[in-house]
């Protein structure tokens, strides 16, 4: 129900309640409580990583953040680095009384379906397109169609004719922005050559979170030829960006294209010039929408799905780069939303 059952629950910081979580998990000991600012608002609680991520994880917070500024409610932040306590934070924010709880990662889809949460309504946003959880409301975005747009970025701007894929992990989800990507491009120039990599295996979401692999596997596809590198890899993209600007030279400038967030307003103003634009995936704009659905009392179960059409993915135009090939770029974008071109999906 929104913002309006009575509630008396902790309001503390996401690094001290980070803490409060891994202490919990390894001791038995539960997190302390405190009055709320308003004991008559809803709590809203927010899973997540952590901030910095250049990705979903920073996304999700300003969402959040800006839905708290305009909705006022009691906001319990559940951050943690570890890949293997979803659950332990699920169970937490139920047991803390949680009105809403809003998981950013598909990770959260299996402990969502496994938990009871009559008291608790559950979101989770990013899950792959076509992920259907019984109680639960799903937040999926057509990363395909962005990686398709910055596909046929890169084709245009190549002058080698050989461009690369960084993923994180070699999974559907993931995959899913390179045969995108892959489409954009041929569709541009059928002959390009596309490296691709992945910094993990199934299962293991390091390569999330890996710089100087991202960096590696950069160096190794500038050093064999490709001139443009799409990084789809979370806080390992980082190391995308700064290989780009590290094997740029005078004579042969190579590009970094970012991933989720616009990587131009995230990184260093010395590796600015090298982001060649980013697919952007609209998470901030997802979790603000379903905390207000919640509080207006709207919000339902089932998957939402945020794609080009609806403006949930698209692509930035930060720094310029790409305002050259806008016309080609708005073309390819206006052929898949009118339904012309259909971008092919792993999922």
């Amino acid at each position: 129900m929104p913002l309006r059952r009575p509630r008396r629950l902790l309001i503390v910081s996401g690094a001290a309640l980070s803490a409060t979580l891994l202490l919990a998990s390894c001791s038995g000991q539960t997190a302390a409580t405190a009055p709320s600012a308003d004991p008559d608002a809803a709590t809203v609680a927010l899973l997540y990583g952590t901030t910095g991520d250049y990705s979903i994880m920073d996304g999700g917070y300003a969402g959040f953040t800006a839905a708290q500024e305009d909705l006022g409610f009691n906001p319990l932040e559940l951050s943690s680095p570890n890949t293997d306590d979803y659950q332990d934070r699920l169970d937490l924010a139920v047991s803390q009384g949680a009105d809403l709880a809003v998981g950013i990662g598909f990770q959260f889809a299996q402990p969502m379906g496994d938990t009871e949460h009559p008291d608790t309504a559950f979101v989770d946003v990013d899950t792959d397109i076509g992920t259907e959880i019984d109680g639960v409301t799903t937040i999926s975005f057509a990363a395909n169609e962005s990686s398709y747009l910055v596909g046929v970025a890169a084709a245009l701007t190549s002058t080698t004719g050989h461009i690369g894929f960084v993923g994180g992990v070699d999974q559907p989800s993931i995959q899913n922005f390179f045969v995108g990507y892959e489409a954009g491009a041929k569709s541009v120039d059928p002959d390009v050559v596309v490296d691709s990599t992945y910094l993990s295996p199934l299962g293991d979401f390091t390569g999330f979170s890996d710089p100087t692999k991202g960096k590696e596997a950069a160096a190794s596809m500038y050093a064999g030829g490709a001139d443009v590198v799409y990084a789809a890899a979370g806080g390992s993209g980082q190391g995308v960006y700064e290989q780009a600007a590290a094997a740029s030279t005078d004579s042969a400038k190579v590009w970094a294209i970012g991933v989720d967030g616009d990587a131009y307003a995230q990184v260093d103003d010395d590796i600015k010039p090298f982001i060649l634009t980013s697919a952007l995936k609209n998470v901030d704009v997802a979790v603000q929408d379903v905390i207000t659905s919640f509080d207006e009392g709207s919000l339902e179960p089932g998957e939402q799905v945020f794609d080009l059409e609806t403006g949930g993915v698209g692509y930035s135009t930060s720094g310029g780069f790409v305002d050259g090939i806008a016309d080609q770029l708005e073309a390819a974008k206006t052929a898949v939303v009118d339904g012309d071109v259909t971008v092919p999906t792993a999922l």
